[in-house]
């Protein structure tokens, strides 16, 4: 304990602590210098996790496909705010502060305390502005820490000391965390795994080859099991492998390619995703080029460039892109960043204290101002929450009493978290589905229409009226239109109508 809490391990974890705040403070819409986060996944999350503290059991009483860790973490931030994402955002800042601290871990492997401190913010700004952060609180972000926590026992391993069996396991629930969150994540663990292997298998160590990944597929099943027996107890383990799994593998995923047709178009799409943020692609290859430069073994070296290959072939290898793919590939720029400084390290740390004092004081000015000047959506800052048609209608809504509602159009566009209701329908949002993959949920969406199911509906769509009412016609048989706003979202017109069940 006097090892883990002593004074200098304390100044770190502030110092994290502080940067994770200041930087989230400005680049995360979930902040409180934003009138509300208006992303449709983080309110969808928000809405299963919610709901999920009340007894209702995901994918079983509500269709959705991210891991129910996710949801898990949301559940908890509801608690924290009900009605707003602070309790995401004291969450994320808590989730960035480990991943900090062991990034830091990682990089006093290499570097003196003076460099290792001075990449810490420089890091932070760069991914927190990086066209792939999007809007804050994605699934990526809530694995950051397991991301950098595996990282260090992955260099640990190689140039410091072999891993235990207790490490092993640990990593093995990590994984275990991973797949409970977004489960094509994995490939960076399935590469940790296969290092941890060749390098047995080169030492000629067969047993420990072995034994090793079995340990972290244990590991890996702790998790599991725990939610499996939670499934089990409220009857939902077909619904959760179904939903979670099945789903996924199938609406999501372009199946019938072949596999050399499969290669070409993931690294397509990566290529695309990162040549659309200059600044990330620089530092990546940066990172290609200068991860030879570290003082490590070449085994190393290589087992790390294919974890990168790897984990984008994991990210990618349903052939859908979402700018918020690329952020988890984006964690591996802190190995460039650690292969520049590392250059730079002996000058750093002779540096007098006062200079260096300053110098920092002066570089986190910079990666303060960079972090606001350049956040994706910091126009947003400007916005009242009265401005937006998700506060006009969660106060029409909350007017009737015990209102029900269904969001149709597209994904949950957050009334639901400003009216504080939770769904009455399985199908709550209009999914990224095609109908020729799932035609239930477009089905079930016309049968609440026909049968008057909910007392209001929530429709967000680029359509306009006359759009709308050309594919809805018995939406406007069987409700009143109250309310209709246009409003920007990720800089394109959407539109939110509000209908009224007619009496």
């Amino acid at each position: 304990m006097k090892r883990i809490i002593n004074k200098s391990n304390i100044l770190i974890g502030i110092y994290a602590f502080l940067i994770s705040f200041v930087v989230l403070m400005l680049a995360s819409k979930n902040s409180f210098l934003y009138s509300f986060n208006d992303w449709v996944d983080a309110n969808a999350f928000f809405t299963v996790g919610k709901s999920m503290m009340q007894g209702i059991i995901p994918y079983r009483d509500l269709f959705e496909q991210k891991g129910p860790l996710l949801y898990l973490i949301y559940g908890v931030g509801s608690l924290i705010s009900f009605k707003s994402f602070l309790g995401i955002f004291i969450l994320e800042i808590l989730f960035w502060t480990v991943a900090l601290i062991f990034l830091y871990k990682i990089l006093k492997m290499f570097l003196s305390t003076k460099t290792a401190l001075l990449i810490l913010p420089i890091f932070m700004s760069l991914i927190a502005t990086s066209r792939a952060f999007t809007h804050g609180g994605s699934a990526e972000e809530f694995c950051v820490p397991f991301f950098f926590i595996t990282l260090y026992y992955f260099i640990k391993h190689f140039k410091i000391k072999e891993l235990s069996k207790k490490e092993m396991l640990l990593n093995g629930v990590i994984a275990g965390f991973i797949l409970l969150i977004k489960y094509t994540l994995l490939g960076f663990w399935f590469s940790f795994t296969l290092a941890i292997f060749i390098d047995y298998i080169m030492k000629k160590e067969y047993k420990k080859a072995i034994i090793y990944p079995l340990i972290l597929l244990l590991g890996m099943f702790l998790p599991l099991l725990l939610f499996l027996i939670y499934f089990a107890i409220h009857g939902a383990i077909d619904d959760f492998f179904y939903n979670y799994f099945y789903i996924n593998m199938v609406a999501y995923n372009e199946s019938s390619v072949n596999i050399f047709t499969r290669i070409y178009q993931i690294f397509n799409s990566f290529i695309r995703s990162i040549c659309l943020d200059i600044p990330s692609l620089i530092l990546l290859i940066l990172t290609l080029i200068f991860i030879w430069k570290l003082n490590l073994k070449k085994r190393c070296k290589v087992l790390l460039l294919i974890t990168i290959l790897i984990t984008v072939l994991g990210v990618y290898f349903g052939l859908k892109t979402y700018r918020y793919y690329l952020l988890f590939i984006l964690f591996f720029i802190s190995l460039g960043l650690l292969s520049i400084f590392n250059l730079f390290d002996k000058k750093i740390n002779k540096l007098n204290n006062k200079i260096y004092l300053c110098g920092i004081i002066i570089l986190v000015s910079l990666m303060i101002f960079n972090s606001y000047y350049n956040a994706n959506y910091k126009e947003y800052m400007k916005i009242n929450k009265e401005d937006l048609f998700q506060y006009e209608f969660a106060s029409i809504i909350n007017a009737e009493e015990n209102p029900t509602m269904v969001n149709l159009g597209k994904l949950d566009c957050g009334v639901y978290t400003m009216a504080g209701l939770y769904p009455s329908t399985y199908f709550f949002e209009r999914q990224n589905i095609s109908y020729q993959k799932f035609p239930q949920m477009v089905d079930s969406f016309r049968e609440y229409i026909k049968n008057k199911e909910t007392m209001f509906i929530v429709y967000y769509t680029w359509l306009d009226e006359d759009g709308l009412i050309a594919r809805e016609e018995e939406l406007f048989v069987n409700y009143d239109l109250l309310e209709v706003r246009k409003q920007q979202f990720e800089d394109k017109d959407f539109y939110g109508y509000l209908f009224k069940v007619k009496e």
